[in-house]
């Protein structure tokens, strides 16, 4: 089973449904899953710098620990984060899977990253994650 990163935003109540789906359906089918939602370091004041440098450091950590990233994106990118942390992960050399629950139009240089996209969660649960097969982003770009 792989090591998997999920970048996503979880900061309304459907990002947060997204999200942990997610987690249940990919810890489900045996992986470990370093979900940023997580791990918040919720003693230390949000926003604070000694809180962005725990997180930062943290998650870029756990995406070179990570055999891939599997990120979930909306409309107009709700999150810059998860942007910046698909493009970490494909510059590591890390297979980039994502989750785009409403079909929405994607910009090229997240789409041309891509090693498997996804609209339903039924196709992520019945992805082969052994031997990750391609399964590219065929419809317009931004």
């Amino acid at each position: 089973m792989a090591n998997i990163y999920l970048a996503s935003p979880f900061f309304n109540e459907e990002e947060l449904k997204h999200v942990e789906k997610a987690e249940q359906v990919l810890r489900a089918l045996g992986h470990t899953v370093f979900s940023p939602r997580e791990n918040q370091l919720p003693e230390v004041e949000f926003g604070s710098f000694e809180w962005r440098t725990f997180v930062f450091k943290n998650d870029l950590e756990h995406i070179k620990w990570a055999d891939m990233v599997f990120g979930i994106i909306g409309e107009n990118y709700d999150d810059t984060g998860t942007a910046w942390e698909l493009g970490a992960a494909y510059i590591l050399g890390k297979p980039v899977l994502l989750f785009n629950p409403k079909g929405e139009i994607i910009n090229l240089m997240i789409t041309d990253s891509l090693h498997a996209y996804f609209e339903d969660m039924n196709e992520v649960a019945r992805y082969d994650f052994a031997t990750l097969p391609i399964k590219p982003y065929l419809k317009p770009v931004k």
